[in-house]
């Protein structure tokens, strides 16, 4: 009898386990439209007084509201995002965080079309004698999981690892790494805004013809259906163009 009922017990925590993980695969128990993203990633997310606001912030809004939902963001771990643990397990519903689309992402996540492309540059101290990012012994910094680790690793070069690009930034000003490569809007706005041009200066553009996409797990064509049709409505009534001059400016000249 004891074996029956811990059996009987065990299947209804089972059951309840199952129908909990359901609820939260299928979105935020509160109703709202859960986003992953990976803060900080000027100007595409990043924290402004506690809350999480940037670009791809504001086409996910859009996206919520087609949806008639309230947004909530998190910030995960960018692996989590680009090896899609994150939709899997029920974190988020759907995921924007400069995420280029490749082959091997694409095995992992369902993308939406492209909404912004991009290119990689590579950023040294001011004082740097690089003329040219070859060579096994220079030390780059790269964020994990980024096609930019994935670039430098096909290079040759030494790679250091940081979890965001604040880190990374902080690696290359305290001489830990020798260049960093990063996206090229994020490092004009850390040249601009941030105004490290005295400190920094931007060694070389590598055109690489990446495309941004906002990912969704494998298999939900319906949100996924929603996702585009927001992004091709906001292209036509110039809402994607206000956005992007807001948070981008002059910053995506070249893209």
């Amino acid at each position: 009898m004891r074996r029956r009922a811990l059996i009987s017990a065990g299947l209804a925590l089972l059951a309840l386990a199952a129908c909990g993980t359901e609820r939260v695969r299928h979105g935020d128990p509160s109703g709202a439209l859960t986003m992953c993203t990976n803060t900080p990633y000027e100007p595409f997310e990043f924290e402004q007084e506690g809350v999480i606001v940037g670009f791809d912030v504001d086409l996910v809004t859009l996206v919520a509201q087609e949806l008639r939902r309230p947004l909530n963001v998190v910030s995960v771990d960018f692996d989590a995002i680009q090896n899609g643990s994150a939709l899997d397990d029920g974190t988020c519903e759907l995921a924007a965080a400069g995420i280029t689309i490749t082959a091997e992402r694409e095995k992992n996540l369902d993308f939406s079309t492209p909404y912004f492309e991009a290119s990689q540059a590579v950023l040294v101290r001011r004082d740097s004698k690089l003329k040219k990012l070859t060579g096994a012994k220079i030390k780059v910094g790269v964020q994990t999981g980024t096609t930019g680790a994935d670039y430098a690793r096909e290079k040759g070069l030494t790679v250091v690892e940081y979890d965001d690009s604040l880190q990374q930034l902080i690696g290359l000003q305290a001489g830990h790494v020798d260049a960093l490569i990063q996206d090229r809007p994020v490092i004009a706005l850390w040249l601009t805004k941030l105004k490290l041009g005295k400190e920094l200066k931007l060694l070389e553009s590598l055109e690489t013809g990446e495309e941004y996409g906002i990912a969704v797990r494998k298999g939900n064509t319906e949100l996924l259906r929603t996702v585009n049709t927001v992004l091709e409505r906001a292209r036509k009534d110039g809402t994607y163009e206000r956005l992007r001059d807001r948070w981008l400016g002059n910053l995506s000249n070249g893209q």
